[in-house]
């Protein structure tokens, strides 16, 4: 099994956009542990929003990443798979995003920071162009299959 598969998108935008998504992480991972890395602004309840946005992240990715099981990639597999649709994959077609994004919005809510903000934003969009790629690959390898699953659940939530 190949872990790293073809990009849905132009590479350097494809890891460019992961790699800025990790970095809010790796910032809000920080700032739980009181290392301030950048300059945080303080907002009422921004860091209740954060801490409830990570956890439902966490969840959505963790159970996501066990619904796929083996069929976890970065990037298009090259080998032959099967459609999932079980777990969280039958109220969103892409709940492991679902919970990036969620992850990455826990981390602009709770630095405020600008920069971790344009980050983010960035690896959103970029996720975003993913999925469209990776569903145009899904259409055309399973055809009337994905189509039906398409119609039946949301791309997001």
């Amino acid at each position: 099994m190949n872990l790293i598969g073809k990009t849905t998108i132009n590479p350097v935008i494809f890891y460019t956009g992961k790699f800025s998504g990790y970095f809010t992480w790796i910032i809000l991972g920080l700032a739980f542990l009181n290392v301030q890395l950048l300059k945080a602004a303080e907002c009422c309840h921004n860091r209740l929003i954060s801490i409830v946005l990570v956890a439902i992240g966490l969840l959505f990715t963790i159970i996501s990443l066990l619904n796929l099981g083996k069929s976890t990639r970065l990037g298009l597999p090259s080998e032959e798979t099967v459609l999932k649709s079980n777990g969280l994959y039958k109220l969103s077609r892409n709940p492991m995003y679902v919970g990036f994004n969620l992850i990455t919005l826990s981390s602009i809510f709770y630095t405020l920071n600008l920069w971790v903000a344009l980050l983010g934003v960035y690896s959103i969009i970029v996720y975003h162009l993913i999925i469209l790629g990776e569903e145009k690959f899904l259409g055309n390898r399973f055809g009337n299959e994905f189509t039906r699953y398409k119609i039946k659940v949301r791309r997001y939530f």
